[in-house]
């Protein structure tokens, strides 16, 4: 890549450092590295590492790091700039190139856009329009004296210094100029003419400080203009120091005018037309002079003289708000002078794009009062009109124009207009090379300058070539292949037969008596096209047609139906219609718009509902954009857009009347035909009605309403107050309030009657049919009976009893039921979760709910209130015994510790002394069960430390108990303890060497009973060990605990109450992979527990 610099300023724009903490001790080698500077020197890689040390420190809060290197310490990462500001600064990432690419790219397709209603207007425009009227003013001579508005944070922004470079500039433009003499001239004159038009002045005390701006300049010449060969152009785009150009700190405003093709429509309409512009428009407005100091300029007279500073006193372009103030100012000044000139001051409105302008009038007398009117106008506002060019050239003599007798053609608006033949003409360059890339090809598509689509069938054959280039797949760069090329060449030569057209800019009658817009659409798998024709009849014989603009469009990539783009074609004219009636803004008798689609005209006709998506959102914007216009059909040999769908070559459009006066209305305008609305194409965009029928399995309102609670008063009131809407619908009822008694008890009823319908219908069926149940059923040991309510109830053998009568006939209830389910969890809380046992007994006072037993023990069991007054602690089986259990080993190598008391005795040191409190501290063999005793006076760890040195100094006397029964063979030795252990023999022998693996034949006889001593371990290992061998508890495997249970924590000495609440958040699994030890999040903390001390709450189960 090869760029011409590599940034200008590092960094873009000044940064924020007021939160930065950098440390007092660290010397960074650019302290002022936030502030855009030049770059002083720029090291290449193959040195930068060389410069780097080992130290780095990053500051907290922040993306920053210190790099240490030979000069010190410099500043790396992200920081934000104290103000964003929608400037690109491009560093070395993109290259030049494609920005033009795509703007040419971009004003090929935009100005075939077609806007039918003017853009809303932007939060920008509102505050430059609220900017003007509050700033602007009129001084002595009535000129406009404005102020740029500036955006609204520009006192966050400090605008730095660009002497220096504005310095520098104007010494690069000095070579330039000594370089040509020709333009050192031009360039010398016309700021001389600035100056002696008091349109700048010279500023003599200049402090160079940062307060303001300097605007470097520059020449443009233009030897086609008559009028101003040489333009100086300022750049309010250069950056200062800090970064921020003028520009940056300005607000653009917006467009204020009509577009382009607006103007040049209502243009066409005029008998008697003329041209002009304000002559130096700009400099005829004002700028306030406390804002000059922004555009202050430096110039000298020569390369060796002294540089001299002034100030711009005026508007100057170049500066983003020029465009805005120059427009918003002529606006204001047609309102201000409307009443003395009102036809001028709308002209003022409408007929300007920028400082052209381009008007008329439909008689001689209208179009000399407005020429004198507008100059009258303007004048007011201390500007002039120039160059003007009128087509009344029989009236040049007694109102001379300034380009009557100089020239014919003048160019407006890109326009070239031959003002003694009123009529538009096309001059286009072309290139004379041979060779061609799809850039060269955009290039000359681009200089096809037709907002109007005058040529349109020329620029859309352009077009659709560009189109094929694309899926082609040829890059910019690439050059055409010959065929391709060959076939291009062809197009470009043809170009030159554009020169011999010539389009009337009148294109009515004079005194029309009938005015008629004809519009045509056609389609191709191409292109799509729009063209309107403005017909002027003056009698049944005299007609005048003239094409008045076209628009086309390339059909997309994707494809398309015909009809759909058809469709398309239709849309972009009903956008065309609406746009060119509103620009004309002239009484149009009739609209006639006609397609050759059949399809299409069908799909207008129809309601858009009843079409697919795409096409009825196309359909919806005709039908609404042409809801006061007719629709019909022409053939396509008499549809004149059908030369914009394929497009041709200038040789065959120059001489082409079909294109330029439109189709012969007598004949070719008449033909009707009939809609084929039976057409596959046609019916595919309509919505599919196919008929659906839906198998709807109804669900009564009980079931419904039953998943609405779990609480059996709530389901009780809900089907209380259904009732008595039911019963309000039924008949003239007013109750309301909560439910009453009779109300409460009928729902109830209604709730039980229910339930039994869908569990003992067969049973309710059998009484109802002979008075019993059958012999197979379920119930038939409680002889069940209905009562006067349709309620199914126990019969039983009760009935000599003196009990209530829901006691000897409580009413049956199946086993499995939501609503049964309610009901026991409310007895079970109205009894203060009574047991299983209670609650049933209480319930069958009125209900006999089936294997109630086990429903009560259910729902006691599945209650958390009932389960922490009773917790079930939680067991796993238990687990395998530790090496040191069982396996041989010298006495308290492996030992267990634990405290007991406290115990209270009296030192009897004096009589009256309280007892003093100690502790029992216990230590016992893990593999013999020896236990050793100490006492200790507290559970500090002194206490502990003293009482383990008394442990290792001496033995408990409590260690001669047995272990096993005592054996009755006569073989074995006297009854296993804990002594022998301790030292191989009887508690009070002395320890003995180890004699068990000698022959007894070498054995004296002390080693001999040493032997038998030391066969202890063969007891220990036969007898002792197999005792352990069984479970004696917690025999089973049990479900793990899980992550996430909500658990109890038992707590000795705690009430069960009182037992905090916790969640399972770790298992710790053993070797069996069962789990034993967890760790438990608690309010105060998190601690590891055995499972053994939890209560897992039935929730999670």
């Amino acid at each position: 890549m090869v760029l011409p610099k590599i940034t200008d300023f590092s960094p873009a724009t000044r940064l924020d450092i007021s939160d930065l903490k950098i440390p007092e001790n660290i010397q960074l080698s650019d302290e002022t590295f936030y502030i855009p500077q030049k770059v002083d020197i720029l090291f290449g890689c193959e040195l930068f590492f060389e410069f780097i040390k080992a130290d780095k420190i990053r500051l907290n809060d922040s993306r920053l790091i210190l790099q240490d290197t030979c000069f010190g310490y410099i500043v790396a990462g992200r920081i934000e700039p104290i103000f964003q500001i929608n400037n690109a600064t491009s560093h070395c990432f993109l290259s030049r190139g494609m920005n033009t690419l795509d703007k040419t790219l971009r004003s090929v397709w935009e100005i075939e856009n077609v806007t039918c209603d003017s853009s809303p207007i932007s939060e920008e425009l509102n505050y430059c329009n609220e900017h003007y009227e509050k700033t602007h003013y009129r001084n002595s001579e009535g000129r406009y004296v404005v102020q740029m508005p500036f955006k609204p944070e520009i006192e966050k922004i400090s605008l730095g210094d660009f002497y220096q470079m504005a310095s520098k500039r104007l010494n690069k433009l000095w070579k330039r100029l000594n370089r040509d003499p020709t333009m050192k001239f031009l360039y010398s004159e016309f700021l001389r003419e600035y100056k002696n038009l008091n349109h700048m002045e010279e500023i003599t005390n200049c402090n160079h400080s940062n307060d303001g701006y300097f605007l470097p300049h520059q020449g443009v010449l233009r030897p086609s203009s008559i009028t101003t060969k040489l333009r100086v152009v300022f750049d309010a785009s250069a950056k200062t120091t800090t970064g921020y150009s003028l520009n940056d700190l300005l607000c653009a405003g917006g467009v204020l005018q009509d577009d382009l093709f607006s103007i040049l429509t209502r243009f066409r309409k005029h008998q008697y037309a003329f041209t002009a512009d304000i002559s130096k428009m700009c400099r005829q407005i004002e700028m306030n002079p406390s804002q000059r100091k922004y555009l202050k300029i430096l110039w000298k007279e020569g390369p060796e003289e002294n540089v001299k500073v002034f100030a711009l006193k005026t508007v100057t372009y170049g500066t983003t708000s020029a465009p805005f103030l120059a427009t918003r100012t002529l606006q204001q000044l047609a309102k201000d002078e409307r009443e003395n000139f009102p036809i001028a001051s709308k002209v003022l409105l409408e007929d300007f794009y920028m400082d052209d302008c381009l008007s008329g009038a439909s008689d001689i007398n209208q179009f000399m009062a407005l020429k004198k009117e507008l100059g009258e106008l303007l004048l007011r506002g201390g500007m002039t009109l120039h160059k003007w060019c009128s087509s009344a050239s029989s009236e040049s003599d007694l109102y001379p124009f300034n380009y009557c007798e100089k020239q014919s053609t003048v160019k407006t608006l890109r326009m070239m207009w031959n003002n003694c033949e009123d009529a538009f003409l096309f001059d286009i360059s072309t290139s004379s090379t041979t060779e061609f890339t799809k850039r060269d090809v955009l290039s000359q598509i681009a200089r096809l300058f037709d907002p109007l689509g005058l040529l349109g069938p020329v620029i859309s054959k352009a077009k659709i070539f560009l189109q094929r280039l694309w899926l082609l797949q040829i890059d910019w760069s690439q050059k055409l292949p010959s065929d391709i090329a060959q076939e291009w060449s062809s197009f470009i030569s043809s170009l030159s037969y554009v020169k011999n057209i010539k389009i009337p800019r009148f294109v009515l009658r004079p005194n029309p008596k009938e005015i008629i817009l004809h519009g045509f659409s056609d389609a191709s798998e191409k292109a799509y096209g729009a063209v309107i024709y403005l017909q002027s009849v003056c009698d049944s014989s005299d007609n005048n047609t003239f094409v008045h603009c076209s628009k086309s469009r390339v059909a997309p990539i994707k494809s398309v139906t015909i009809p759909r783009l058809e469709l398309a074609a239709c849309l972009l004219l009903a956008q065309l219609t609406r746009k060119v009636l509103n620009a004309l803004k002239l009484k149009i008798d009739q609209v006639l718009l006609w397609t050759d689609s059949t399809i299409a005209l069908s799909w207008i006709d129809t309601p858009p509902h009843l079409l697919k998506t795409s096409v009825s959102n196309r359909v919806a914007q005709i039908q609404e954009l042409t809801k006061e216009y007719h629709w019909s059909h022409i053939t396509s040999k008499n549809n004149p857009a059908d030369l914009l769908s394929r497009g041709i070559d200038s040789q065959f459009l120059a001489n082409n009347q079909f294109w330029f006066q439109g189709p012969d209305s007598s004949n070719s305008l008449n033909s009707e035909v009939e809609l084929n609305q039976s057409d596959k194409n046609y019916l595919s965009e309509f919505k599919s009605k196919d008929l659906v029928c839906l198998t709807v399995k109804t669900s009564a309102l009980f079931d419904d309403v039953i998943c609405i609670s779990n609480n059996f008063q709530k389901l009780i009131r809900i089907i209380s107050l259904i009732i008595r809407f039911i019963n309000k619908c039924k008949k003239n009822s007013k109750e309301c309030g909560a439910p009453s008694k009779t109300e409460w008890q009928n729902a109830e009823i209604y709730i039980l009657r229910e339930v039994q319908a869908r569990t003992f219908g067969n049973e309710i069926h059998s009484l109802e049919q002979c008075g019993n149940v059958t012999a197979n059923s379920k119930l038939k040991s409680l002889s069940p009976f209905l009562d006067s309510q349709g309620i199914l109830r126990v019969g039983g053998r009760l009935r000599n009893s003196i009990l209530p009568y829901n006691s000897k006939h409580p009413i049956l209830l199946p086993a499995k039921h939501k609503v049964i389910d309610m009901i026991i969890q409310y007895y079970h809380k109205i009894q203060f979760h009574s047991g299983p046992q209670a609650l049933l007994y209480n319930i069958r006072q009125k209900f006999w709910p089936l294997n109630g037993r086990n429903l009560c023990r259910k729902i006691v069991h599945s209650c958390v209130t009932s389960f922490k007054a009773n917790p079930k602690i939680s067991s796993q089986k238990m687990g395998d015994l530790p090496e040191d259990r069982v396996n041989p080993n010298f006495v308290f190598i492996s030992v267990g510790i634990d405290f007991a008391g406290p115990l209270y005795i009296k030192t009897k040191i004096r009589k009256r002394d309280p007892p003093t409190k100690i502790y029992v501290f216990i230590i016992i063999c893990l593999s013999t069960k020896a236990i050793h005793l100490e006492l200790v006076s507290d559970l500090s760890s002194e206490a502990l430390i003293a009482a383990l040195k008394r442990f290792m100094a001496r033995r408990g006397l409590l260690n001669s108990r047995p272990l096993t029964p005592l054996s009755s063979e006569v073989e074995d030795l006297e009854i296993l303890t804990p002594g022998h252990f301790l030292i191989g023999r009887p508690i009070t022998a002395i320890p003995e060497p180890l004699m068990i693996e000698l022959n007894d034949n070498r054995l004296n006889r002390w080693q001999l009973l040493t032997k038998k001593v030391q066969t202890i371990w063969k007891h220990w290992s036969k007898n002792y060990l197999n005792n352990l061998q069984q479970r004696h508890k917690w025999m089973f495997k049990k479900d793990n605990v899980k992550i996430g249970d909500m658990v109890l924590i038992k707590e000795d000495n705690v009430p069960v109450s009182n037992w905090p609440l916790g969640r399972v958040v770790k298992l710790y699994p053993g070797k069996d992979n069962i789990i034993r030890v967890v760790d438990i999040k608690m309010k105060t903390g998190i601690f590891k527990r055995s499972v053994s001390r939890l209560c897992v709450l039935p929730i999670e189960r």
